[in-house]
């Protein structure tokens, strides 16, 4: 593992393969703040710390004047959504080696949730991401919540589940209380679902229970294929599995498991593999046919 100053992020993990380059934060975080070749970098980087929580809250929890910052990239959270989730993690990582990965975690919050994922490049690139959080105090029921916030300008898509049946649902679909529903950014096809990231300021989130839990995000003619691993039991968000979550800054393409009981010094994980694509790739070309419908 090498190691290097990038923009004020600060010291970063440089891994290389095959011309896939991954940056992964040390010094704050840890994110995975780069992910891609010279030409782009799929993940966001929110470098004027544009989006971020402080205030009360965070004065009595954790120090007067702390905040959380998105910073960007993909990290591991905790669902569901509360206060406790946005977790300060603005202080150095710690990182160990284990075989082929590499692990990057925070400390104990007051809670007792440490959050991280182990990472490694395979050939041509493509890149493992084990996500994880330990409990070190008291049982928590929890699930695992992956977040990936994607550069800016591109589109979302996803699959709508397989049809199995005409007397049964195939699909569920999760709103959030500000969506607008005659909103440009969102499609929701016959085949594929798709979400745009644009300058419009209002924010719009969806949720569904995803079969394949595959998703794609294309920026110009190159494509992010994220593939998670599937998770059986009971979900948080009225049983969503998949989300995404766009405004004028960002978007976010993000992963939830199924409700885990944590005793104290256990971990519950979600994997997932990040490949690019191009926009010539087989199957790029059938998803965009597909998303026509």
């Amino acid at each position: 593992m090498k190691t290097l100053e990038y923009k004020n992020f600060g010291k970063c993990a440089l891994l290389e393969k095959d011309g896939i380059k991954m940056y992964v934060t040390l010094d704050i975080g840890p994110r995975i703040i780069y992910y891609g070749t010279d030409d782009i970098n799929f993940m966001n980087e929110d470098i004027s710390r544009n989006v971020q929580k402080g205030g009360e809250w965070f004065d009595e929890n954790y120090k007067a004047g702390e905040k959380w910052y998105l910073y960007g990239g993909h990290r591991t959270w905790k669902a569901p959504e509360d206060m406790e989730t946005y977790v300060t993690d603005n202080y150095p990582v710690e990182v160990k080696e284990d075989g082929e990965f590499i692990s990057f975690s925070t400390a104990p919050t007051k809670w007792g949730l440490s959050y991280g994922f182990s990472v490694k490049l395979e050939d041509g690139g493509a890149a493992v991401i084990k996500n994880f959080v330990k409990n070190h105090k008291e049982d928590r029921k929890i699930a695992i919540w992956s977040l990936s916030v994607v550069c800016k300008g591109g589109t979302l898509y996803i699959r709508r589940n397989e049809v199995k049946s005409e007397y049964q649902p195939s699909d569920n679909l999760v709103i959030w209380p500000y969506n607008d529903f005659n909103d440009e950014r969102f499609r929701y096809g016959k085949k594929i679902i798709s979400l745009k990231q644009t300058e419009k300021a209002e924010a719009f989130k969806f949720g569904i229970f995803s079969d394949n839990l595959t998703a794609y995000y294309g920026v110009f003619d190159k494509f992010l294929k994220i593939s998670y691993e599937k998770k059986q039991g009971e979900f948080c968000d009225f049983g969503a599995n998949f989300e995404s979550y766009t405004n004028g800054h960002i978007l976010e393409i993000e992963a939830l498991g199924d409700y885990a009981e944590l005793k104290r010094g256990e971990v519950v994980s979600l994997c997932e593999r990040w490949e690019i694509l191009s926009k010539d790739n087989k199957e790029i070309q059938s998803l965009l046919e597909d998303a026509k419908e």
